[in-house]
């Protein structure tokens, strides 16, 4: 997200190299992950709760798989229309079950991550009233 021409200079930074600024929001600025969050929102709209979920950076696309490919299309011709890019590497496109932000989201559901669990679960028992 671009941030505004008159506003950039408010970001600036300054380094042994020089005084820099931002010209998109980068993720370190207050309020940042909220107003990436709410232009996705914005973005998508028509199919949120109908056949896709955002979380700030990260959005699923749910649907049976005789209807996925058009609703992929949907969401492909509204990102373009919005000027909005994906990134290759992070893009998973046909998987029947996955990891997002930390659960597994399937056919069946949402579910906590096992491997998260087992982190919390191996963590040792707290014995004083600071570790508690």
């Amino acid at each position: 997200m671009k941030i505004a021409l008159e506003d950039q200079l408010k970001t600036t930074f300054t380094t042994p190299w020089g005084t820099f600024y931002y010209t998109v929001i980068p993720f370190g600025l207050c309020n940042a992950p909220g107003t990436f969050q709410r232009s996705m929102i914005k973005v998508f709209e028509p199919f949120l709760g109908l056949f896709l979920q955002v979380f700030i950076n990260d959005f699923g696309v749910y649907s049976d798989r005789a209807s996925h490919l058009a609703k992929l299309e949907l969401v492909f011709q509204r990102l373009d229309a919005s000027r909005v890019t994906l990134s290759f590497e992070k893009t998973i496109i046909g998987f029947s079950e996955g990891k997002m932000v930390g659960y597994i989201v399937s056919k069946n559901g949402v579910a906590t991550d096992p491997a998260k669990l087992d982190r919390i679960s191996k963590l040792p028992f707290p014995t004083t009233k600071k570790a508690l």
